[in-house]
């Protein structure tokens, strides 16, 4: 047995027929993957469910191994969806699939193509999606909200040490999907507006910060409007500034940002190597 290394994962050899399936970063452990006599199984934490964590830790299995034929069993219509996406076909009570078979869902690709969107001119950078998410409050719009689990704790801290000094931050948004991403693009585009507009402020699939679940938009107590430029004017944008930094976040997309975005002063973004030595 040997550890397996895809983009975001690790996994790694605990026991006979066994991986742990860690984030490459943080080594956090996400489940745990199986496999004995040709057949697969693959078990999650909650935290890591419909993140592609399960795609990607089953297809760098099964490459890995290079087995004839894997086979899986369940009767979980999500399970067999998984299955069915990789390329494993129905055979009598179970599924099989060879490695020449298998199949990567190429979820990034498809929304892409389908918002008319050539990636080969896009200036943002490509982020991963986050490997763990867990539940982080509400939005001002009392809606729920999600972010990594460090992401989470450096937001707390910060919004509590902002609140002791008398600034009120409130998220608005947080941890979006690559299919949310797409949607949002897709409403612009069918209320008429171009996609080179859309696209000054609203990055591709694959391309948003808010997509690793460490970015946060943010507004604060008084503001009418929310996503305005008008929030670098406020004090809250001013404690940020002096203080985010201690707390890992930093302001992704200043004035004349070299990724082709307008400026959005409430954006912040957590960097665990950023944070303040004394955090965590």
């Amino acid at each position: 047995m040997f550890t397996i290394t895809t983009p975001r994962l690790n996994l790694q050899p605990t026991h006979k027929n066994c991986w742990s399936i860690c984030d490459q970063n943080s080594q956090d452990l996400l489940g745990k993957v199986f496999f004995h006599n040709n057949w697969f199984n693959i078990i999650l934490k909650p935290k890591s469910l419909h993140l592609g964590v399960a795609t990607e830790a089953g297809y760098g299995l099964i490459k890995a191994l290079n087995s004839q034929t894997v086979k899986a069993k369940s009767d979980l219509p999500h399970a067999r969806l998984y299955l069915k996406n990789m390329g494993f076909k129905q055979v009598d009570n179970h599924f099989e699939v060879t490695p020449e078979d298998l199949q990567f869902p190429d979820l990034y690709l498809r929304l892409n193509q389908q918002l008319g969107i050539n990636i080969k001119e896009v200036k943002a950078p490509q982020y991963p999606t986050a490997t763990q998410i867990v539940d982080a409050g509400m939005d001002f719009f009392n809606r729920p909200i999600k972010l990594h689990p460090a992401a989470k704790k450096a937001w707390q801290s910060m919004q509590q040490a902002a609140q002791a000094d008398g600034i009120q931050l409130m998220p608005v948004s947080a941890y979006r999907s690559l299919n949310y991403q797409a949607e949002l693009i897709q409403k612009k585009l069918d209320q008429g507006q171009t996609l080179d507009e859309i696209l000054r402020v609203n990055t591709p699939p694959g391309h948003s910060e808010h997509h690793t679940g460490c970015a946060l938009d943010l507004t604060t107590d008084g503001e009418n409007q929310v996503l305005e430029s008008g929030f670098s004017d406020t004090d809250a944008y001013a404690w940020l500034q002096k203080n985010a930094r201690d707390y890992g976040f930093v302001e992704s997309y200043p004035e004349n940002n070299p990724h082709g975005i307008i400026a959005e002063p409430w954006h912040w973004c957590f960097n665990s190597k950023k944070q303040h030595s004394t955090l965590f």
